[in-house]
């Protein structure tokens, strides 16, 4: 009689783990879909900043060459130094 009640118990412990398992097989997948998702907003967040710092760097640069001579003419060849420079980096980011 014993022997049932050990076999009962184990039994009702081992479906109580296996309800466990699948409950945290289900949280690590949405807790990946999550992290992902974040991963995502992260990567967009950086490039978002890095268009920022972009601009901020055209624009104190073009405030600072303002005095002399045409806004536009010294805004559009510093947009093209940089566009220059965003090359030379990507083509060293490529290489390494």
């Amino acid at each position: 009689m014993a022997d049932k009640e050990i076999i009962t118990a184990l039994e009702a412990n081992v479906r109580r783990l296996m309800k466990q398992h699948a409950e945290a097989v289900e949280q690590l997948s949405a807790m990946q879909q999550k992290n992902e998702q974040q991963a995502v907003k992260i990567r967009s967040l950086q490039q978002e900043v890095k268009l920022q710092k972009n601009e901020l760097a055209r624009l104190r640069l073009s405030e600072a060459m303002g005095g002399s001579g045409d806004k536009r003419v010294a805004r559009a060849q510093v947009n093209r130094l940089l566009r220059e420079i965003d090359k030379c980096i990507a083509l060293v980011s490529a290489k390494i």
